[in-house]
């Protein structure tokens, strides 16, 4: 039985449709959705790739760092809407720092998750191209199943 899921979400196309399948999947089953967003640690100094990307698409202009906060939580707002139009009732989101595959295969491990839903390519494909995706290194470290959607 699935009881909790969770989705981690970057901007990108596949992230968001990464939502709507986990959602789907929530409501079926009657489980708690998290939405996740995670920050990278180098950030700080500069926006990242896939924050500039979502603000450019909500066209929020001129993002500074202390607009890292401020479209991430956009973003999980967002999401969350999604969600709970696809008919899950028990949504959570939350932001994180670190390590991106690392923190979200700990973060689900220590939230005791059933399954991560996860976008099979986020907005930063050249570094995926170069040291491989996020989905697969999720999928490599979890303990629990990871549904890569595409």
């Amino acid at each position: 039985m699935i009881n909790s899921l969770l989705v981690a979400v970057d901007g990108s196309n596949h992230s968001l449709k990464a939502v709507e399948v986990a959602a789907e999947i929530a409501a079926a089953c009657k489980a708690q959705l998290t939405i996740m967003t995670v920050i990278k640690p180098h950030q700080a100094p500069k926006l990242s790739a896939e924050l500039r990307a979502y603000a450019k698409l909500e066209h929020i202009g001129q993002a500074d760092i202390g607009a890292i906060r401020l479209l991430s939580d956009s973003l999980l707002t967002h999401c969350k809407k999604k969600a709970i139009e696809k008919g899950a009732t028990k949504v959570d989101t939350n932001v994180e720092t670190g390590p991106i595959a690392r923190t979200i295969v700990s973060y689900a491990k220590r939230k005791k998750v059933d399954v991560i839903v996860i976008g099979s390519r986020g907005l930063g494909n050249i570094e995926a191209t170069l040291r491989g995706g996020i989905s697969h290194r999720v999928e490599l470290l979890s303990e629990c199943s990871v549904l890569t959607v595409k």
